[in-house]
């Protein structure tokens, strides 16, 4: 058989191949919520001066106040699965449901000044289920208010759950629109 012809040959049955693909990779994946969902946490926060929060140290703190946000949000929305939060670490046992965020940034802004405190929190989301991944977006949110004593691990709160609701709306809206038009 000439070159042209074996490569032809192995270009059509590529397509074909293609062609009958059970799910296409740009629909959203459903969650099962009789799965336990395992999310990870990954937190790549850059080192701030004169911004505590964003210190070594704070790491575990960080951690803490993010499955804390996670947990509120899953009650939020009445989500009737189990959830397991976990630090990114190597060794993490492979779940069939997968959700990994990547917090890169979550600092106080530069409008800060005083008694007034503006946190700015930015993440990545990857859902993984089964063999199949989906990447959520990056989600962003700003949140201002008065800290009174000063900024504690309260303030940087409410910043990462409008970033998980913006994350958990997306996903909804492309569930439900994937059901209306029977993708």
């Amino acid at each position: 058989m000439k070159p042209t012809r074996f490569l032809s040959v192995l270009a059509s049955l590529g397509v074909v191949a293609l062609c009958t693909q059970p799910v296409a990779a740009d629909q959203p994946i459903p969650i099962d919520p009789n799965e336990t969902l395992q999310v990870v946490v990954h937190d790549n926060v850059m080192r701030k001066s004169r911004d505590y929060w964003t210190s070594d140290r704070m790491e575990t703190e960080r951690y803490n106040i993010m499955r804390d946000a996670l947990h509120r949000a899953a009650k939020k929305i009445d989500y009737p699965g189990e959830i397991k939060v976990e630090r990114f670490a190597g060794g993490l046992k492979e779940t069939p449901q997968r959700l990994a965020l990547y917090v890169y940034r979550w600092e106080e802004g530069l409008e800060s000044f005083g008694q007034s405190i503006t946190v700015e929190f930015a993440m990545d989301a990857v859902l993984t289920i089964g063999e199949e991944e989906w990447d959520m977006g990056a989600f962003t949110a700003r949140s201002s208010h008065f800290a009174v004593g000063g900024p504690s691990s309260e303030d940087f709160r409410p910043a990462a759950e409008r970033a998980l609701e913006q994350m958990i709306e997306l996903y909804r809206s492309a569930i439900k629109a994937a059901a209306s038009t029977g993708n």
